[in-house]
């Protein structure tokens, strides 16, 4: 089997493949870390599991800019469907995609900057605070994380369906080029 690095007019290459799957995994993950944190009373292991979804944020900003650049200066496969409204609706979503992803992580940040302070990441660097303690700014940027945490889930969800529905009902090789391995 031949892995092409760069994406082509038919498929995407290797190094898309990977930011989109790693990237999958890492906002999931992030997302159900969120969803169980409320469960843990407050003491060392929320801190611990507060400052791992700080930094998974961190995370997916790091991975983010890359692959904006990649997509950028890097081919993107032609649209397998024949509605062209589909096609351009698909585009703006990709677009959209990034945008809420954006709000999801900053709105986190500036919330955290203003409740907090700058933060750990990984133990590795800190992550400066965006603003200064300011609990009015903290308040409505934890408003703006939830909000968009959801408008995003509702776009992941409609990307997994419009997937789905050009594999199973299109049957075109829309879903396939994204995955490992020979998409014909």
């Amino acid at each position: 089997m031949k892995f092409k690095f760069l994406n082509s007019a038919d498929s995407y290459g290797l190094v898309n493949k990977h930011f989109h799957w790693i990237m999958a995994v890492i906002i999931i993950f992030n997302f159900i870390l969120a969803l169980i944190l409320d469960d843990f009373p407050k003491g060392p292991m929320r801190s611990f599991l507060f400052s791992i979804h700080k930094s998974t944020g961190i995370l997916v900003i790091i991975l983010l800019i890359p692959r904006l650049l990649w997509r950028l200066v890097n081919t993107v496969p032609v649209s397998l469907g024949n509605i062209k409204t589909l096609n351009k609706l698909s585009k703006y979503v990709h677009y959209f995609f990034y945008f809420i992803l954006l709000v999801v992580v900053f709105s986190g940040w500036t919330y955290s900057s203003a409740r907090s302070g700058p933060f750990e990441v990984f133990g590795l660097f800190t992550a400066p605070a965006l603003i200064e303690n300011n609990q009015v700014v903290a308040n409505i940027a934890k408003e703006i994380h939830g909000i968009s945490v959801y408008i995003f889930i509702t776009v992941l969800g409609i990307h997994v369906l419009a997937s789905l529905l050009h594999h199973y009902v299109f049957k075109d090789k829309t879903l396939k080029r994204m995955w490992y391995g020979d998409s014909n």
